[in-house]
């Protein structure tokens, strides 16, 4: 089957609209004019190009200086189509990207800026390339064009009015570690390592994460060191990944009580309760298990601490659901793991006082990771009952003694250990006799295998392959439901197995690449709804719409002290940051800057673009972590694009 054309490719027309898709959603086809472009010169085969030189230039470490682009005058954008239609509303000007509310049914136009004719747009193309290189060595020159931002370069329409309201859920010394490496199969082969004073954490390969030359680090890369830290330092990512991940559960005993120290204690518990209005069931658990039997003691409202330790000294159990929107430790952990794996990362700690048990024996639907804190926890884990339980897509119920075997592990945890065990693991946890128990579960893959991508991919890869495939329309045979169903399972007739033999060959037309494509961007459309809102650094929120970037003078004016010229670099705030997803025959620009540190408190946030701009987010996309000058941007309106992702916290800003 031929490749569909890109969403990316130059439009034939210069219509200020995106390209209009097909009923199964993918792109529309190229009108007669595109006909007249060359594939090799199309606007996304020069970004290509330029990421090669770019690539091939570090590699020979060159440092050859390129002279300004010369002085550009700014053509003004023509907003009389759509300025009057706006009018009665707001009165902002035609802007480069629209906020749009997911509540709201989305205009079919995306930004109002018309594409310049073939030729004349390629040769401004090739001239923005050139001023990437230009703008790394060239000084700021009074030829650069300046424009202030007035702050209407987009429309407010935030997506965040209906909140949605959910009831449930260094060591200064070289100190010996012990390595369990613990295969489902019921045996156990402890082994003793010695643990370094760092973690060994080997950078991946230039191909998949790079450095920028100003040195500035990949937030992947970032997330990948955060994780070295959790695991470690006794074992490198790689070797986790390839030795333990989604095959067996792994511990590490450091002999280092405060190695997770920084994530929470019992006092701040104490303080995040006094200073936050925690409510009971959506925030906080208390429960037990006793005698064989679970119970959830939560009252009604919020939980202040006279109620919260009472029920603690009385032997239940506290389990908080979402500490990352309260404790600083545990959000800066979640929120550079989310990066490296690509995916929700959830957290919850468990206090337990002392001789008890919270909750019955189960298994849960995510990779998990026990990070002991405070105490002494003894843990018991147990093998899958059965093959399909293995990699758990949904959780269990609570399970009787009688109901889960002989354990495989028995550990008990102390202050600065870790235990890991993939989905599907059956386990149960108690304090020992004298010591209570402090522990966050940092979890990871939830909804995130194959199965989950697939379930994406089907529906549309059927909706295309019934377009193009005369025989997936044709209809089904009269008698077909007197060879198939439950009564006529057990027939092995000529008519069955021929009918089976011709389902199979209609199940081999349904395979498209470009199906893989649109259910890999509603993956990633989902972790931007699931994410936690970035974490800047002080650096990073100076440059950008968070920084201090207003002056409030004296004639009652507040002007913007940030200035943006072709000369000003950019760059994306994190690999992550954006998502750009083509549906309802509209380009979204999906973004998580905006999300609350409560899970899905708000509705998902995007941009619509059209494709001028998504060509400009595309190569924002593959050069990062390299900042880029606005001038070498390959949109319109180069200064007006970058100020409406500056304006939403999706790119930092440096220089004038």
């Amino acid at each position: 089957m031929s490749k569909a054309p890109s969403i990316f490719d130059t439009p034939a027309a210069a219509d200020p609209r995106p390209a209009a898709a097909t009923e199964n959603g993918g792109a529309a086809k190229p009108g007669a004019r595109k006909k007249k472009a060359s594939p090799a010169t199309t606007k996304k085969q020069l970004i290509d190009q330029l990421l090669r030189e770019m690539s091939q230039e570090e590699d020979n470490n060159s440092s050859v200086e390129q002279p300004p682009p010369a002085k550009k005058s700014r053509k003004k954008k023509d907003t009389s189509g759509s300025s009057k239609a706006d009018s009665s509303s707001n009165n902002n000007t035609s802007k480069s990207v629209k906020e749009k509310s997911a509540k709201k049914k989305p205009k079919k136009a995306g930004l109002k800026i018309k594409l310049q004719d073939l030729k004349k747009h390629k040769e401004k193309l090739r001239k923005s390339l050139q001023g990437v290189e230009n703008s790394r060595h060239a000084a700021a020159s009074e030829s650069m064009l300046e424009a202030s931002f007035n702050g209407n370069t987009l429309k407010d329409r935030s997506n965040h009015s209906t909140p949605v309201h959910h009831k449930t859920a260094k060591s200064s010394k070289k100190n010996k570690s012990k390595s369990h490496i613990m295969p489902l199969p019921l045996t156990f082969t402890p082994s003793k390592v010695v643990v370094k004073q760092e973690p060994k954490t080997p950078r991946k390969p230039a191909a998949e994460v790079r450095e920028a030359s100003s040195g500035l680090k990949d937030s992947v890369e970032v997330g990948r060191e955060k994780f070295a830290w959790v695991i470690g330092p006794s074992i490198t990512v790689d070797e986790f990944m390839a030795q333990f991940w989604e095959k067996k559960p792994f511990l590490v005993q450091r002999n280092d009580a405060t190695y997770y120290a920084n994530l929470l204690s019992r006092e701040k518990i104490d303080a995040m309760l006094r200073n936050n209005h925690i409510e009971y069931t959506k925030n906080l658990d208390v429960t037990s298990y006793r005698e064989g039997i679970r119970e959830t003691h939560n009252p009604d409202g919020r939980a202040l601490p006279p109620d919260v330790w009472a029920f603690y000294e009385e032997g239940c159990s506290i389990r908080m659901l979402n500490p990352q929107t309260y404790l600083p430790g545990v959000y800066e952990m979640n929120v550079k793991l989310q990066e490296f794996f690509h995916c929700m990362t959830g957290s919850n700690f468990y206090l337990t006082p002392p001789n008890s048990q919270g909750f019955a024996p189960h298994y849960d639907d995510i990779e998990a990771f026990v990070l002991q804190v405070e105490g002494r926890k003894h843990w018991k884990l147990y093998s899958p009952r059965t093959a399909a339980e293995v990699l758990a897509r949904v959780s269990s119920p609570n399970f009787t003694q009688e109901e889960i075997g002989v354990p495989i592990m028995e550990v008990t945890l102390e202050p600065g250990d870790l235990l890991y065990f993939p989905r599907g693991i059956i386990h149960q946890a108690s304090t020992v006799p004298g010591h209570h128990s402090l522990h966050v579960t940092m979890s990871v893959y939830q909804k995130n295998s194959w199965a989950d991508l697939l379930e994406l991919y089907l529906p549309h890869a059927l909706s295309q392959a019934a377009e193009n495939h005369l025989e997936l329309r044709r209809g089904i045979p009269q008698d077909l439901h007197h060879h198939f169903g439950i009564v006529h399972s057990d027939n092995e007739t000529p008519t069955r197995k021929e009918l089976v033999k011709r389902m199979k060959s209609l199940v081999d037309r349904i395979f498209s690449e470009e199906a893989i494509d649109v259910a890999v961007d509603q993956l990633a459309k989902r972790f931007q709804h699931d994410a936690l809102p970035p974490l800047l650094t002080d650096s990073e929120r100076a440059q950008t719409a968070y920084g201090a970037n207003y002056a409030f003078n004296s004639d009652g004016t507040v002007p913007l002290q940030t200035t943006f010229t072709e000369r000003t670099t950019v760059r994306l705030l994190r690999r992550n940051i954006v998502r750009l997803v083509n549906e309802e025959n509209t380009l979204r620009l999906y973004y998580h800057t905006e999300n609350s540190r409560e899970y899905h408190e708000f509705e998902p946030n995007f941009l619509e673009v059209d494709q001028d701009a998504a060509l400009g987010v595309e190569l924002l996309v593959k050069i990062y972590p390299e900042p880029v000058a606005i001038g070498a941007l390959p949109v319109e309106d180069k200064v007006e694009f970058a100020k409406s992702l500056w304006e939403k916290g999706l790119i930092v800003a440096s220089g004038k």
